[in-house]
């Protein structure tokens, strides 16, 4: 989930790194590393990338260039630094607040001292997510089988796993969606008992219905139990929903059913990003057409928000590239080779192309679409910013989960 901080222990000493990790590492909120610096190493974030969300320092008798490698650094590059040290050595003190440390402890430390530096850090990422929103991108068949749900797996993944993008997928697909397949996942509790306790769900309960993948990517679907349809939900339970994963995530991708109206018509209409997935074909072309009008002139959509994914294409299609670039006038339009086995296999294993074939020419492309997303400023364009705060008396529904 969102909110589980990266913790880095550092530190010369074995046993008071071990001893720091057996008393955080109980907590769900947490990840810990821990970092030995052995062989003349003094830089405690030396090789360390991405930074974690907050850095330990046993102080050692090396503290002056342990901290110093940490004054060097652009306050940019240092994450908020608790000192563990003498309690009596004045400079080392003067030298820490130096390096930017947040709190200063000696040993022997009490209990829950090093758990409370956490808790106020946890705190503080809350405080600042809450002040953005995540960037939206739906992903949409013009026409049904065109490639969306393994165009917005496979995205979502590379923005997790490449990209270091805390991401979560969305499946709006309530019926037949299958996006736990291509993670090989199983759905439990899920989107249909999210949205209906939508108006009492924070950001640390949103852990309950989503299913974790290995790379961080996050994933809310619906269970097999659901019998509810896209239709029946209503816009604003799913407006509400979004919000609160935009608090809490950096990229969010919903897989939308092909129908546009009521929670998917608000979906698109809020979307920083809008991929129109289509295959080389008259009929897809065709749909993927009017998708483009009703996208325009229904939900006013500008141009620069609608890519559209020419999936399965090769230089035989029956349309070519200067066909679809001729009927889908000012769009960016990018291609995904048909590549049909290895996209199936991918799916039947539910090992993402990432991780299944990442130098597959599908892959290389799946994540040129991916940096693609990130031209413009985030902030300039979030769901957040468009959205206004929700008043919505919670209805009881009868959907089973």
């Amino acid at each position: 989930m969102r909110y589980r901080l990266e913790i880095q222990l550092a530190g010369r000493s074995r046993e008071g790194l071990e001893f720091l990790k057996t008393q955080l590492e109980g907590r769900s909120d947490v990840n810990v590393t821990t970092r030995l610096m052995v062989n003349g190493t003094t830089d405690p974030l030396s090789d360390t990338y991405p930074l974690p969300d907050a850095l330990v320092l046993i102080a050692s008798e090396n503290w002056r260039a342990e901290l110093q490698a940490l004054i060097d650094r652009p306050a940019s590059a240092r994450p908020p630094l608790l000192v563990i040290g003498e309690n009596d050595n004045a400079e080392l003190i003067k030298e820490a607040l130096r390096a930017g440390a947040r709190d200063f402890l000696s040993q022997p430390l009490d209990d829950g001292e090093v758990g409370r530096f956490v808790s106020e850090r946890l705190r503080e990422k809350c405080a600042e997510s809450s002040q953005k929103a995540a960037r939206l991108t739906a992903v949409i068949n013009a026409k049904g089988g065109s490639g969306a749900s393994m165009v917005a797996a496979n995205l979502s993944h590379i923005l997790a796993e490449s990209l270091n993008k805390r991401t979560v997928l969305v499946d709006m697909d309530l019926q037949f969606g299958a996006l736990p397949i291509y993670f090989n996942l199983t759905p439990r509790h899920g989107l249909v008992r999210a949205l209906e306790l939508v108006d009492s769900l924070d950001l640390m309960a949103l852990e309950g219905y989503v299913l974790s993948h290995s790379s961080g990517l996050d994933l809310m679907a619906s269970t097999p139990e659901d019998r509810v349809t896209i239709s029946e939900v209503p816009e604003e339970r799913m407006e509400m929903l979004l919000k609160i994963l935009g608090e809490a995530y950096d990229d969010i991708v919903v897989d939308l059913p092909r129908w546009v109206s009521g929670a998917t018509a608000m979906t698109l209409e809020n979307a920083d990003h809008v991929l129109v997935t289509m295959e080389p074909g008259v009929a897809h072309l065709r749909d993927a057409q009017r998708l483009v009008s009703i996208l325009r002139r229904d939900l006013g959509l500008d141009d620069s928000q609608i890519t559209v994914v020419v999936n399965r294409f090769t230089k035989g299609s029956p349309v070519s590239l200067k066909d679809i670039r001729h009927a889908l006038t000012d769009l960016n339009i990018l291609t995904l080779p048909n590549d049909y086995d290895r996209v199936s296999q991918s799916i039947n294993i539910g090992s993402p192309l990432l991780e299944y074939a990442p130098k597959a020419p599908i892959t290389r492309d799946l994540v040129k679409l991916a940096e693609s997303l990130g031209n413009e400023q985030l902030q300039s364009s979030s769901v957040g910013s468009r959205w206004n705060p929700l008043e919505w008396v919670r209805q009881s529904r009868g959907a089973r989960t």
